[in-house]
């Protein structure tokens, strides 16, 4: 069923605006690829966060990516703003989709001067449809098909030699595991954090699909997930766990992840980038909201580990600053999760 929009006309050049992490902008590939298809000629630019900025690098329906580094500084404090105003302007958009509610963007995107903007002020966010649709009918664009929201990831040819330099020693299958969820700011224990899960439910976890698996199990993460990383290692030292946290550049990590047989992970950017590369993925669910920002794809098998309680979904809301314990994942066990994998993907866990 497509969802509806107000009808916007497709300009020759268009300015796409969404400065997010790596999911958010991994949500917006969809829209890229529909206009593409809808207008071929039309010339794409995107901004960007500079994190999420390689997800995009080789996006083929892209003429030209910026990347913002100081996100939270006012235009006219940032020399970094100005400069980009002052290029967006000779792009001479016909349309800006702004897909940030923030005023700042809007008073960014509004000193480029494109013909239109259209954004969520226009568009009412809908909080009962995904975040690939809401981003959707900001441009207009109707969606017919699960295809349609597929999101898109493409790989450079050293990704994937830099992946399989990690990976040729591992015999499989290989299952990997993804504990972090972006960086730690003033919570230095993950399983403190809104989205996290205790180290001993993934020591537990391991171990169980260890007795399972005689293959191996890949630790991914960030620089900041490698203290614990290696405590998991540690804690199941048979030789079969194996960490690369804070060893891989982002489409590295995409490529890493390709190329294995399972995903588990928290809500996070790799679990995103998982289904739009076709692996199999067990995602733990706390806090998010569900219908808005859960992975979706019409080709990769996913399977969402979730016990609904009574504050969740907190995220984004004013219950996010006074939630003291993550009841949400508390409340996932590691036997939970075996068993979703072994649902998922019964030919590596038998």
């Amino acid at each position: 069923m497509a969802a509806e929009s107000k009808p916007v006309s497709i300009p020759s050049r268009v300015l796409i605006v969404r400065v997010g992490a790596l999911g958010d902008t991994l949500m917006v590939t969809p829209l890229l690829r529909m206009l593409h298809e809808l207008r071929p000629q039309t010339e794409i630019d995107f901004l960007c966060s500079d994190l999420a900025a390689p997800l995009l690098e080789l996006n083929p329906y892209l003429s030209n990516l910026f990347r913002l580094r100081g996100r939270n500084t006012p235009l006219a404090l940032s020399l970094e703003k100005r400069r980009l105003v002052r290029h967006l302007r000779t792009r001479d958009y016909g349309l800006a989709v702004l897909l940030e509610s923030a005023p700042r963007y809007r008073t960014l995107i509004e000193h480029a001067r494109p013909r239109q903007i259209s954004s969520f002020e226009d568009v009412p966010f809908d909080a009962g449809l995904h975040a690939i649709i809401n981003n959707l009918r900001v441009a207009g664009i109707h969606y017919r098909r699960a295809e349609d929201l597929d999101m898109d990831l493409p790989l450079a040819p050293d990704d994937e030699a830099a992946a399989d330099r990690m990976l040729q020693d591992l015999p499989r299958p290989r299952i990997g595991v993804h504990i972090g969820w972006g960086p730690l700011g003033r919570k230095r224990d993950q399983a403190r954090r809104l989205r996290g899960w205790d180290l001993t439910n993934f020591t537990v976890l391991i171990r169980m699909l260890l007795g399972y698996n005689m293959g191996s199990v890949v630790l991914t993460g960030s620089k900041e997930d490698a203290r614990d990383t290696q405590i998991l290692c540690e804690k199941t030292p048979d030789g079969r766990v194996h960490s690369i946290a804070g060893r891989t550049r982002i489409r590295e990590l995409a490529a890493v992840i390709k190329k294995l047989d399972l995903f588990i992970s928290v809500d996070s950017g790799p679990c995103h980038m998982a289904v739009a590369l076709g692996t199999p993925l067990v995602v733990l669910w706390g806090p998010g909201r569900l219908e808005q920002t859960r992975p979706v794809s019409s080709f990769t098998p996913i399977h969402i580990v979730r016990h609904p309680v009574p504050c969740a979904p907190c995220q984004s809301t004013p219950l996010q600053k006074s939630c003291r314990r993550n009841l949400c994942m508390e409340s996932i066990s590691p036997q939970d999760v075996f068993e979703a994998a072994r649902c998922l993907a019964p030919s590596i866990l038998t």
